[in-house]
């Protein structure tokens, strides 16, 4: 608590310098439409294939199996979870209520409490502000990103049987709601920028994924986990939660493509290699309300269990013409992910997007149709328990500026260090440079360059 506290403290102490208004969901303009990312995250609170687990290394394997086969295979099922590792020590809000009555009624219904805090400080050659780089974008200025705490009961598709669980993620408060929030829920919170330029709001609160979830043992060859409400997107390599995530300075793939979807979800592994999910969400960062549009949700993965090798292909399709009428844009996404481990220190992930709308607003006037695409690549090496580097290059074409604002090819290059003194505690200082080849997006400059320092406490 008292760390919250202090982070709040620094946020709110920050001089009310000006700041350019932001064009934030409740009200996008055509240039600035932000409508952002970040992935699915599996049953069991594991990462998506590849995805770096609490800002460490990336994942090996095929993540969580649905073994629902004959009597031999469940034998077996069970001498691999004898060769596992025990789970590691709760952290320290569920070591708390542990001592209450309540937290004996929350273990005996298998339901988990946890969070962080997150803040950070950027250095930058601009200013005022980083945009169109998000999350970390005001200038020499302390952000306090994330309170995030998550209220959830997972199921286990390794168990033939049905199971039901459930999950709430809440930021309360933190700037990175201004980004996550969807249109037509708390978006009232994100009012129009002041004279100056500055926001009435830095700090609302969202509630970024609320969803109800079952395991059916008997739909599908190995069973299905379906979901039914407000989830993260499985689109893109790099997600919303700060703790979760390699870097704070996210990539533009990951800003300019969804965060959230409304709607049902569902998973069903077919063998040891593949992984299908299909869903029907009303569209991207849009609540139920007159934003809604009939999307389709789909992903194929493959991860065998003994390769270094995974990989995933995710769309999201649906009529993409922009709601002149709502002013919101709906587009079509395709996504491709790759992870390889060259030895058990070193990983390479490559993230490629491809993202296009029609009948969209333009700058300097005009209306047609615009594509943004891009791919980032990333080497995360672990040189020790403790102490990860993790690298990435981007190349992001905003054909028409119909995302950031400003058209040309974006090229940003990241590299930061993750150190963890303890579980609970990680400090990722982390340097970056950002170029457009054709615009002068950082204010009025072609160049961006940012020094940041991350700090996560988890609780």
């Amino acid at each position: 608590m008292n760390s919250v506290i202090l982070l709040t403290a620094l946020s709110v102490g920050q001089p009310g310098g000006a700041v350019p208004p932001l064009m934030l969901p409740a009200g996008p303009a055509p240039g600035l439409a932000f409508q952002p990312t970040p992935m699915q995250p599996p049953a069991g609170m594991q990462p998506p294939a590849g995805m770096p687990p609490m800002g460490g290394m990336p994942m090996t394997g095929n993540g969580n199996g649905n073994g629902n086969g004959n009597g031999d295979e469940k034998e077996k099922d069970k001498e691999e979870k004898n060769d596992e590792p025990p789970p590691p020590e709760p952290y320290a809000l569920m070591r708390l209520l542990s001592t209450t009555h309540f937290g004996g009624w929350l273990n005996d219904k298998g339901i988990t409490i946890d969070g962080w805090v997150e803040g950070n400080y950027t250095a930058s050659s601009a200013h005022r502000t980083n945009l169109p780089v998000t999350f970390n974008d005001r200038a020499d200025f302390w952000q306090f990103n994330q309170n995030y705490l998550r209220i959830y009961k997972t199921v286990d598709p390794s168990k033939s049987e049905f199971q039901w669980g459930f999950r709430t993620d809440y930021i309360l408060p933190g700037t990175d709601a201004r980004f996550s929030i969807a249109r037509g829920f708390l978006d009232k919170q994100l009012k129009p920028a002041n004279p100056d330029g500055s926001l009435p709001n830095y700090y609302p609160i969202d509630i970024f994924q609320m969803y109800a979830e079952a395991f059916l043992p008997n739909l599908g060859p190995k069973g299905t986990t379906v979901k039914v409400g407000r989830f993260a997107t499985h689109i893109g390599y790099e997600l919303v939660q700060g703790a979760e995530t390699p870097f704070m300075q996210r990539p533009y793939l990951f800003q300019y493509n969804p965060f959230t979807h409304t709607g049902v979800w569902a998973t069903t592994q077919l063998n040891d290699t593949w992984t299908m999910s299909n869903g029907l969400a009303l569209g991207a960062d849009n609540f139920i309300g007159t934003t809604a549009r009939l999307t389709y949700l789909g992903q194929l993965k493959w991860a065998p269990k003994e390769s270094k090798t995974s990989a995933l292909f995710n769309v999201m399709v649906t009529d993409p013409r922009y709601d002149n009428e709502d002013a919101f844009p709906f587009y079509n996404v395709y996504n491709l992910q790759v992870s390889h481990n060259f030895t058990d220190k070193l990983t390479y992930v490559v993230d490629g997007i491809f993202s296009h709308i029609n009948g969209a607003p333009l700058p300097g006037g005009a209306t047609g149709s615009a594509t943004w695409y891009g791919a980032a690549q990333y080497l995360f090496y672990k040189h020790t328990d403790k102490v990860t580097s993790n690298f990435r290059v981007e190349l992001f074409d905003d054909t028409k500026g119909f995302r950031t604002g400003f058209k040309g090819l974006y090229t940003e290059v990241t590299y930061a260090v993750s150190y963890a003194p303890v579980r609970s505690v990680i400090f990722r200082p982390s340097v970056r440079y950002d170029h457009n080849n054709t615009s002068r997006p950082f204010e009025g400059r072609p160049d961006l360059f940012t020094a940041a320092f991350d700090m996560i406490l988890r609780y």
